[in-house]
């Protein structure tokens, strides 16, 4: 079975138990690597590019994205940590095609940074005790 394929049904399973599980906002985190001479600034104006047409895709202004560094102890790299208003939203980003409908920011993005890995998250808060 091709990737194409595989990535629909798991993006559809997906947008399923999205809707089942509310609008509850969802974290996704991206370990990453800038490549030889490129800076963290490069990487910062082509990830405004990308939320720019992300947040147009999944039709909300609610999409953020950060550029995370280690405070204390060595990473030995960054992260990006994106944040969507709900698994629905993040579904029509991973739904779209962004190296066929972006390839010039697609091919930005490998220029200046190596990223392995990614991870999506849903917290719940935890209410102070009375």
């Amino acid at each position: 079975m091709n990737k194409k394929i595989i990535a629909a049904i798991v993006t559809s399973a997906f947008l399923f138990f999205a809707a089942a599980a509310g609008a509850e906002p969802v974290t996704v985190v991206y370990h990453c690597k800038l490549n030889d001479d490129k800076t963290k600034e490069e990487a910062m104006a082509t990830n405004a590019k990308w939320l720019k047409w992300a947040r147009a895709k999944a039709g909300t202004d609610k999409i953020t994205s950060s550029y995370m560094t280690a405070v204390i102890g060595d990473f030995g790299g960054f992260m990006w940590v994106d944040t969507y208003p709900s698994a629905a939203a993040w579904a029509k980003i991973a739904d779209a095609d962004f190296e066929k409908e972006q390839p010039e920011l697609s091919a930005a993005f490998d220029d200046i940074t190596t990223c392995k890995g990614n991870k999506m998250y849903r917290g719940e808060e935890t209410v102070p005790a009375k």
